[in-house]
């Protein structure tokens, strides 16, 4: 360091120059002793007092002169023996500056930023594996479970569609049976006549009066056997309940049937028509594109403004029959 071999080199100066000078006083005064003694005679003269006392004194500076030279040869070779320069050169030729400092703190700096960073990235990198390893092995595992829900669902609407084919024809062969079963029902009264307004009274024989009435009122003779059955039904309306007659034949009741505007006190003839047909009857009615509807043989017609006349099914399609016009 700088400071450290100044303040060396000063100290070296300066005890050289201390020593130099000490051995000049001392060279310089040992010159001065051997010259006098070289000088002087064989025979000296008394000395005085103050002779005696000079070279007394003289002796005395000489001594102490020795001493302290010894101690400068000490002290110089004690320094000659300690700290010099080239130690000092040496023991700092290993320390760096302090641009070089810089730039090794810089090194170690990015250097250890490096590994920091590959330290993490390496982490972020594993724990991204991880992540996805585990996510595949999810998507892996819903893509199975959807695969089985895939086919359970193909299955399903394999099912669902035979059921539906099923419902269909089911659907399709109900409406058959319950078309069938209209007929039929109609068809077992197609020989019934429905009587409202029939006077009750007590212990009433109904076919007599049936009878009787039917020659009175419509000038049409029947035989007891022409009534096959006749009885009333229950009814909520007010008066007397209505009548059920059954006639042997069909001849007969177009017989009776054809006189029925005749009828007085009241009393009205229907044709006996099921309940599905009644309410087929209804719903044309209630179009009010049919300017007549009637039942005949079993059977429930209509007829348009332009002439057009169309039996109609209990399961069909008004709107369409009358587009189709069939």
């Amino acid at each position: 360091m700088p400071g450290g071999n100044s303040l060396t080199s000063n100290k070296s100066v300066k005890s050289g120059k201390c020593g130099n000078t000490v051995q000049t006083l001392l060279a310089a005064k040992l010159d001065k002793v051997d010259k006098e003694k070289t000088e002087k005679p064989n025979k000296q003269p008394k000395r005085t007092h103050s002779e005696v006392s000079n070279e007394s004194n003289t002796s005395v500076d000489l001594t102490g002169i020795i001493s302290i030279q010894r101690d400068i040869e000490e002290i110089k070779q004690n320094l000659e023996g300690g700290l010099k320069k080239i130690d000092l050169e040496n023991a700092t030729k290993d320390l760096v500056k302090s641009s070089d400092l810089e730039v090794i703190v810089t090194t170690i700096v990015k250097n250890l930023f490096k590994e920091f960073t590959s330290s993490i990235e390496t982490k972020i990198d594993k724990k991204v594996s991880e992540v996805i390893e585990e996510m595949q092995e999810k998507i892996d595992a819903l893509s199975i479970e959807n695969e089985n829900l895939r086919e359970k669902a193909e299955v399903a609407m394999k099912s669902l569609s035979a059921t539906k084919k099923e419902l269909h024809q089911n659907e399709r062969l109900t409406r058959e049976a319950i078309t069938s079963s209209n007929y039929n029902e109609q068809y077992s009264r197609k020989n019934n006549i429905r009587v409202i307004n029939f006077p009750w009274r007590e212990r009433q024989d109904l076919r007599a009066d049936f009878i009787s009435k039917v020659k009175r009122d419509m000038n049409v003779e029947l035989e007891e056997r022409d009534v096959v059955a006749i009885h009333r039904i229950p009814s909520d309306k007010l008066g007397p309940k209505p009548l059920i007659v059954r006639l042997f034949s069909s001849d007969v009741k177009r017989r009776v049937m054809r006189e029925k505007k005749n009828l007085q006190d009241h009393v009205r003839f229907y044709d006996d028509i099921s309940k599905r047909n009644i309410e087929l009857m209804k719903r044309l009615n209630e179009t009010e594109w049919f300017s007549d509807v009637w039942y005949f043989n079993c059977g429930v017609y209509g007829r348009i403004s332009d002439g057009l006349q169309l039996k109609f099914n209990i399961f069909d399609d008004i709107f369409l029959r009358l587009r189709q016009r069939k």
